[in-house]
């Protein structure tokens, strides 16, 4: 393991707003620099985040605060992840012992937190938007101040940040575009505008080139030549100059003048150039090269592994005595572990299966699928509209199209989801990871994907119990569905997953997706819980048993298309009903039996007709803290549930 060196930290002890780094020279902000490399490890060994993102874009924070005035001068972030550089130097370096935990520090970009946020960042390729539509503010109220938008090479390959550039360079505004380079999101960049930025990096000669074809266009100038020579030697001169292979030509021949690539790591040259930026009154690329994780040996190496870190991953702490060896337990396997395994299973069955990604395969596990499949996994990278598409076209043409991807990501495809999967009636399966509640915050919570899904006609919205029930729950969808199929999971150890360890558990078995389950009769109120909250209601269940309680528990293993039979059952049988969700109440499952509810009392006025409640997440975003608080906070939990139900039974 790599361990931490002690080192004093000067400079950052006088840093209390950028102000204080326009008095540094060179040499101290290269100190600076290494003093902030090792506050990052040292602080995110005890608390955790991302790692890898923020050691690589030292050298450009440093620089965006010395040349530039923020907050008057609106610095844009892309994702936000890689900003605790940015914190540290806009005052809220105290504050990093509450990183990413709740009530504490985001681990994004929030402008709740500072001034010097601009704009709120979760998600990729929204900054040089977002910095076009300020530009145009700036020039519209005659203010006069610079708009920077700061976008990795990953986040370029969405078709938002294209859209963008190609909008920018109509209209000419002064916007400046940081292009921080280093080949990666979360997992390598892929694509051939990622191929292109590379041939780029490959092309450090040339400016050199370029002032050479200008020096002979002056000279030129001065010969004396015939006008058909001089037309053929323009001609010629023009076409090289076009089809030399120059970097950033793509970027000028959209309108934008680009600079570069400079080294990131070299704090005087990203000064240097951020200083002759500056004055430009024009669309502008600056090309910067670096490397995640810089400074720090493990992180150089494997970028991917360090991009988050756990808490106590980086320097574990020492034991007082050495302990026997001992035969380590397994590690719990994740939803996503579950999931991937599950779909390389069922692979080897089905020939046409391949699997689709948005640079997500680390998070959603599925490189091992990729390695044992390489022909049928596509990393499309941070292009979420793409991939639902291409997975439409796969569905039409044969192929049985897996969509691994994440709640909040999918909310960027919706467009593609109703247009091109569900007017389609397309069999797209949706693996849904991330589905409930995140620690990461607002812009990640994965709490609308219900809502959302079951309003889109012919679609099945499902979510899995447990380990068991999502590998059955994918299999039966891929054999089974003549339409798109979602299916949600949350981002946290897989229930039962020990069961697939022996004996049935092993077995893929085919199920009908649109029937619940009774998994328990009793007393006078039921719990009609959705996939991840079975577990919650059974734990309830106990809880309210040990004070005389009775209450039954229903399995709702989907959404849309909810299971009349059952529910009309309950309505026959309850008194009270309660409905669980790890979403949003607005739209959500709740919401879908209340409709029904309402449809029956109306169309069955001799019935009886319970009375109905749903428990969610409420009409608000959600800030970021661990699943189990966050769950807490919004009433979800077993003692939560149980009180509840225990108040409304006493009428207290």
């Amino acid at each position: 393991m790599y361990a931490l060196a002690n080192q004093s930290t000067t400079f950052l002890d006088g840093i209390i707003s950028p102000k204080e780094l326009k008095g540094l020279s060179t040499e101290q902000l290269k100190a600076l620099g290494a003093e902030i490399r090792q506050e990052i490890v040292s602080r995110l060994n005890k608390t955790g985040g991302h790692l890898a993102s923020n050691l690589g874009i030292v050298e450009i924070t440093l620089g965006l605060h010395y040349v530039f005035d923020s907050p008057r001068d609106k610095i844009l972030w892309d994702v936000g992840h890689q900003t605790y550089v940015h914190k540290m130097l806009t005052g809220r370096r105290e504050q990093f012992e509450t990183l990413r935990q709740y009530k504490g520090l985001s681990g994004f970009i929030n402008p709740a937190e500072s001034n010097h946020d601009a704009f709120v960042a979760g998600h990729s390729s929204t900054s040089v938007s977002l910095a076009v539509g300020m530009a145009i503010a700036r020039d519209h109220q005659k203010q006069r101040h610079k708009v920077i938008a700061v976008i990795g090479d990953g986040g370029l390959t969405g078709g938002m940040a294209l859209e963008a550039i190609n909008h920018l360079g109509h209209l000419r505004k002064d916007v400046l575009i940081i292009l921080n380079d280093n080949e990666m999101s979360i997992s390598e960049n892929v694509g051939g505008f990622s191929q292109y930025m590379k041939r780029i990096k490959e092309t450090f000669f040339y400016e050199d080139i370029k002032i050479k074809i200008d020096h002979i266009e002056e000279m030129l100038d001065e010969v004396p030549l015939t006008p058909g020579v001089r037309d053929m030697i323009e001609t010629v001169k023009r076409q090289a100059k076009e089809r030399f292979d120059t970097p950033g030509i793509v970027f000028e021949k959209l309108g934008l003048n680009y600079s570069g690539p400079i080294d990131g790591h070299d704090v005087g040259a990203v000064i240097r150039a951020l200083n002759k930026a500056k004055d430009r009154e024009i669309p502008q690329i600056l090309h910067v090269i670096t490397q995640k994780g810089k400074g720090f040996g493990p992180a150089e190496q494997d970028a991917i592994k360090y991009h988050g870190v756990s808490a106590f991953s980086l320097e574990p702490p020492l034991k007082e005595k050495i302990e026997p060896a001992q035969s380590p337990k397994p590690k719990s396997k994740t939803y996503s572990e579950i999931f991937s395994e599950a779909l390389i299973e069922i692979a080897d069955r089905e020939p046409s299966l391949v699997a689709i990604t948005p640079a997500t395969a680390e998070g959603s596990a599925l490189v091992k699928f990729g390695k044992v499949y390489p022909d049928r996994f596509f990393d499309v990278a941070i292009c979420e509209q793409h991939a639902v598409t291409m997975a439409a076209g796969m569905a039409k043409a044969g192929l049985k199209p897996v969509v691994s991807i994440y709640s909040t990501f999918l909310q960027r495809a919706m467009d593609q989801v109703i247009h091109d999967v569900a007017i389609m009636k397309l069999p797209v399966i949706f693996g849904i990871d991330r589905g409930g509640l995140v620690e990461d915050g607002e812009t990640h919570q994965g709490v609308f994907d219900i809502a959302y899904l079951r309003s889109i006609p012919g679609f099945t919205v499902l979510a899995p119990k447990d380990a068991v029930e999502l590998r059955n729950l994918l299999y039966s969808a891929i054999a089974n569905a003549t339409g798109p199929v979602a299916i949600r999971f949350p981002r946290d150890k897989a229930l039962n997953a020990d069961a697939l360890n022996s004996g049935e558990g092993t077995k893929l078995s085919l199920l009908d997706y649109t029937k619940w389950d009774l998994l328990s009769e009793a007393g006078s109120t039921a719990l009609i819980a959705y996939g991840s909250m079975v577990d919650v209601a059974l734990k309830a269940r106990d809880l309210l048993k040990e004070k005389s309680i009775d209450v039954a528990v229903v399995y709702a293993r989907s959404a849309k298309p909810l299971d009349e039979a059952m529910l009309n059952r309950i309505c026959k049988d309850y008194k009270r009903v309660v409905t669980l969700e790890e979403g949003c109440l607005a739209g959500g499952f709740g919401s879908a039996v209340l409709e029904w509810a309402a449809k029956r009392r109306f169309t069955n006025l001799q019935e009886k007709h319970p009375e109905i409640v749903c428990q969610g997440v409420p009409d608000q975003f959600v800030e970021h803290g661990a699943r189990g608080i966050l769950l807490s906070d919004v009433g979800l939990t077993p003692d939560k549930v149980a009180e509840f139900v225990r108040a409304w039974q006493s009428g207290s």
